[in-house]
């Protein structure tokens, strides 16, 4: 069966929450002050957009 929107908006979800987790782990591994910072500002922007695919799943189940 094919996925709806809200469907595929889960699974952009899901995995903007395994990068999340994967760059989580990387601040724990990385030695060099500046790609610390590059790694902060990924992060960042991966929780930004989760924050919006979150928003947006929320809207497409109320509809």
């Amino acid at each position: 069966m094919q996925k709806n929107a809200r469907g595929y908006v889960q699974d952009s979800c899901t995995s903007l929450n395994e990068a999340k987790a994967c760059l989580q782990q990387a601040l724990q591994t990385v030695e060099k002050d500046s790609n610390r910072e590059r790694i902060e500002q990924s992060l960042q922007a991966v929780e930004h957009a989760l924050e919006q695919c979150d928003a947006t799943a929320t809207t497409l189940s109320q509809v």
